[in-house]
């Protein structure tokens, strides 16, 4: 029997939530390839590099993180979820929205992470926030 992929979502949120890094590496594909794209537009590839990323942003305590699922797409062993979520660096900063496409594949009966997208809706908020400088 297939798992739920409503279920699988909200267990990888309630990881991002808890900053819980241990749920969030059981979300990620057993696979060594795991392209990770970020609001500038670098990719990482690795589950190794996106669980290191996560790792520094999970150490912060202040960020506020509220995700949603806008739509999905659910196939034999492939599925799609778009979330857009706010994203604020400190609870009382206004929120920047972003995209945020992830797409899961069945392994060993459960659904894990294959591809992680995110894009910012004003990248001149994002950059600014993240101390990215833009020329």
């Amino acid at each position: 029997m297939k798992p739920d992929f409503d279920a699988a979502i909200q267990k990888h949120f309630a990881a991002i939530y808890n900053r819980d890094i241990d749920a969030f590496k059981s979300h990620l594909t057993k696979s060594g390839t795991l392209y990770t794209i970020v609001q500038n537009g670098h990719a990482f590839t690795t589950p190794a590099e996106t669980i290191e990323i996560h790792r520094q942003w999970f150490s912060d305590p202040n960020w506020v993180w509220e995700g949603s699922v806008v739509h999905k797409v659910v196939g034999e062993d492939v599925a799609m979820a778009l979330v857009k979520y706010r994203y604020r660096p400190k609870a009382e900063d206004k929120p920047i929205e972003t995209w945020l496409t992830y797409v899961f594949q069945l392994q060993d009966g459960e659904w894990r992470i294959v591809h992680d997208q995110n894009t910012a809706l004003d990248f001149v908020a994002f950059a600014r926030m993240a101390g990215i400088e833009i020329k």
